[in-house]
């Protein structure tokens, strides 16, 4: 590769930034370059972010698209990486509008709509013989029927990234039918049933559909809120998700990074496919810790540049909240720095602190404000 590499990442206000820079900055010679809409980011502050812009909020795709010209200009750029789904899609939607040809690998438009939404993503694999939930869409402008589902059931939107957000679980269809009755729902809804199992993932780097590096992470330490980003994981090798996951990225010709979420069905022994996140993901570290560095690999590939396909190590994982759900419960691990700094986040904080004090310093300011904000009066009859 070459000696200095200069990269833009032009959806820097995404909360992924700060996995991907603790990637990056691994590497010498890379220059880390960051758009984003918000002028006021903790991440900002960060010691291996070479340069920073702040470009006022657009609806205009078109205007963010001049802005990512003006940068790649001004600053020499080298590869245009986008992290996030919004950038992600814009820039497939428009990429003959850049000046240059400077894109790191993106699939298709059509390949990555399927990926995003969770209704178009269970046809495709329903399509394609991949194992997925028994699933169902209910529309906002259709009247509600429930086919014959088994329960328990989940409630999720099809559009919405990740994270957790809006996913509800139901055991009996008068409490599910209650849900749809009551709610005006922004997004489509889709019903799924919910799989007895544990949760797997696998992570994935493709070119044309071909896998190009990946690991796989089974759960073990789940969020109080099980929808949510897991706490903790372990790297695995497993034959059946590999072979699962390489069919499904066949299937969809897939170009660049995505996270695939499964679970394991005890009733089937299946794998069964949940959802893709088509972009990088909040476990970037766990990777890195591994053995993969994800965004490296995305630059590499992007550059044409050869590389073998990397090994991992089968290692538990920990992220910063699961760390101390740790210690909490066994207060010696305080003490085991090895564990600490090879198997948890804590040594990308302790390179790059001052993003992490910031983000946490307005997260706590905010908790006094409200806590102590005065109480409106009610007005005396």
């Amino acid at each position: 590769m070459r000696k200095n590499l200069s990269i833009l990442i032009p959806d820097g206000e995404s909360q992924l930034l700060i996995y991907v820079i603790n990637s990056l900055s691994q590497i010498k010679g890379i220059k880390i370059y960051v758009m984003a809409n918000i002028a006021f980011l903790p991440i900002r502050f960060s010691r291996f972010i070479h340069h920073f812009s702040y470009y006022p909020r657009t609806d205009n795709s078109l205007d963010w698209i001049t802005n990512i010209n003006f940068e790649i200009e001004k600053h020499k750029i080298d590869l245009v990486m986008p992290i996030f789904e919004n950038g992600i899609e814009t820039l497939i939607k428009y990429k003959e509008k850049l000046d240059s040809d400077k894109l790191c690998f993106l699939p298709a438009f059509k390949d990555f709509r399927i990926a995003r939404n969770k209704w178009l993503l269970a046809e495709h694999l329903v399509e394609h013989d991949i194992p997925v939930p028994k699933s169902f869409l209910y529309s906002t402008d259709m009247l509600f029927k429930i086919p014959q589902f088994k329960f328990p059931v989940i409630v999720k939107p099809t559009e919405v990234s990740g994270g957790g957000d809006g996913i509800f679980i139901f055991f009996h269809k008068e409490a599910l039918n209650d849900f749809i009755e009551k709610n005006e729902f922004k997004y489509d809804q889709m019903i799924q049933e919910y799989v007895e199992g544990y949760d797997i993932g696998c992570s994935v780097l493709c070119e044309s559909g071909k896998i190009k590096a990946y690991t796989i992470q089974k759960a073990i330490m789940l969020n109080s809120n099980p929808f949510k980003p897991l706490l903790g994981v372990e790297f695995v090798n497993n034959e059946g998700v590999y072979s699962t996951i390489e069919k499904l990225m066949q299937s969809l010709n897939w170009n660049g990074v995505a996270h695939i979420d499964l679970k394991f069905d005890k009733a089937t022994h299946t794998f069964k496919v949940i959802e893709i996140n088509p972009r990088f993901w909040g476990s970037l570290d766990a990777s890195l810790i591994a053995g993969v560095n994800f965004p490296y690999l995305n630059c590499l590939m992007s550059l044409n540049e050869p590389f073998e396909l990397p090994k991992y190590n089968y290692i538990p994982y920990y992220n910063l909240k699961g760390t101390v759900k740790r210690i909490i419960k066994n207060k010696s691990l305080i003490f085991n720095y090895g564990f600490i700094m090879k198997n948890t986040q804590v040594k990308y904080i302790i390179k790059d602190p001052i993003p992490v004090v910031l983000k946490y310093g307005i997260f706590f300011k905010n908790i006094l404000k409200s806590k102590f904000r005065p109480k409106s009066k009610l007005p005396m009859a």
